[in-house]
């Protein structure tokens, strides 16, 4: 059976905006703002005389004028994971001895190797994730003791703003930082795969990246040759042999991102043993994002406080490979609400010669608003959201890193027309 062609999805149809603009959308405060005034109303109940003005806003939590951590026992809890130990009990050295963390930068990790075993299941041994993607020399990056101070020291910023935001000012982000790239795109160097839920496609479009959309069924007849990222939309259903293309498409040099139920429909199956979902479920809200491990690749351009857009169960995530994946973005406000009580928003890890990328949440805007152009978590400096910066860099990364994918397709030959 001949491969069956990629069929590019036409471009949506233009609106009255000019592409730049930006206009406020009035909507509630956000719990982030629910949590700082029981913060300030607690600095008012121990400081009658002081002033509570917002001039605090901006200073670190831990420093914050009138900070009064919770007594619920899930505050104490999360809360205890900002007290930065000497040694990590879970991560031992060669000897069996606890590793010091003070010197993990220090200590030679050997590269990530993989070896598939005559059952067919892979191993991956040795090295970490890093943004080059294997020269990394730290353990547990993003949940160790530095990420830890980064938690406590990062301030909360005060209640974000929902904007309309233009295709303009997604192009500016790329322009700052990816000039002229995009111009090397084809027609199937992106590929997204549709979902019930996500919408990447339109974020990819206000980018100025083409793309080819297809459906997850006919992923095992796509002639992928010329692919070198795949975007997974919330929602998307697999069958066996679409899983085993994403697979195969990744442990031959290509990428992939994922999105909320992806983590459980694609990312768990097709790659089981590094992360999974760990039965929580967030609420429909934005909370505050803290970046925990400067990647200079799939950070670049971005600040280190954000915002983040939670959808209404969205899925939320367990670390099973402490050692190979890489978490990114964490939040304090979700960590006390999920049972892993890490408050994960996006991670990153190697896989064969590929890449994988999950952002808990959407890529696109938001799913609860009728206007596409509404978003509600615009990141400072930049102007559109820390999460769409991060999947936007790693986008850029496939297109310049992955490797050239020429597996054969189907039962016949390629059609790269």
């Amino acid at each position: 059976m001949a491969a069956l062609p990629l069929t590019q999805e036409p471009a949506p149809a233009k609106s009255d905006w000019i592409e730049g603009d930006q206009d406020e959308i009035k909507l509630p405060a956000p719990r982030v703002q629910e949590l700082r005034e029981q913060n300030r109303g607690q600095w008012r109940q121990d400081n009658p005389d002081g002033d509570d003005s917002d001039t605090n806003t901006a200073q670190p939590m831990s420093v914050q004028r009138g900070y009064q951590p919770s007594s619920s026992q899930a505050q104490d809890q999360a809360m205890s994971r900002y007290k930065k130990p000497s040694f990590d009990e879970d991560v031992l050295d060669a000897s069996g001895h606890p590793l010091n963390l003070d010197d993990l930068d220090k200590r030679p990790v050997s590269a990530p190797k993989l070896t598939i075993t005559p059952g067919g299941s892979n191993v991956i041994t040795g090295g970490v994730s890093a943004a080059n993607f294997r020269t990394a020399n730290t353990l547990n990056r993003g949940t160790d003791a530095l990420a830890a101070s980064l938690m406590n020291t990062s301030p909360y910023l005060g209640t974000p703003r929902t904007v309309a935001v233009q295709p303009g000012t997604f192009k500016a982000f790329l322009d700052r930082n990816h000039s002229g790239e995009v111009a090397g795109f084809g027609k199937t160097t992106v590929v997204e795969i549709k979902g019930r839920w996500d919408d990447c496609g339109h974020i990819i479009h206000n980018f100025g990246m083409p793309f080819t959309r297809i459906a997850p069924t006919a992923l095992p007849k796509a002639d992928l040759s010329k692919t070198k990222i795949m975007v997974v939309n919330c929602g998307a259903e697999f069958d066996g042999p679409s899983l085993s293309t994403i697979h195969d498409f990744v442990a031959h040099g290509g990428f992939l991102m994922t999105t909320d139920w992806a983590l459980d429909s694609c990312l768990q199956k097709a790659f089981p043993g590094y992360v999974a979902w760990n039965g929580g479920y967030t609420d429909n809200s934005v909370v505050d994002a803290v970046v925990v491990d400067r990647d200079p690749d799939l950070t670049r351009g971005i600040p280190k406080v954000g915002y983040w857009k939670l959808e209404d169960k969205s899925q939320t995530v367990q670390v099973i490979r402490k050692m190979e994946v890489q978490v990114l973005v964490r939040s304090r406000l979700l960590m006390q609400r999920e049972p892993s009580q890490l408050g994960i928003l996006a991670l990153t890890f190697p896989y064969g010669d590929g890449q994988i990328l999950h952002i808990v949440g959407h890529f696109d805007n938001n799913a609860d608003r009728a206007s596409n152009s509404a978003l509600p978590d615009p990141a400072p400096i930049i102007g559109i959201g820390l999460r769409q910066a991060i999947a936007a860099n790693f986008i850029m990364a496939a297109a310049r890193d992955a490797g050239p994918q020429n597996q054969p397709v189907a039962d016949g030959p390629q059609d790269n027309n």
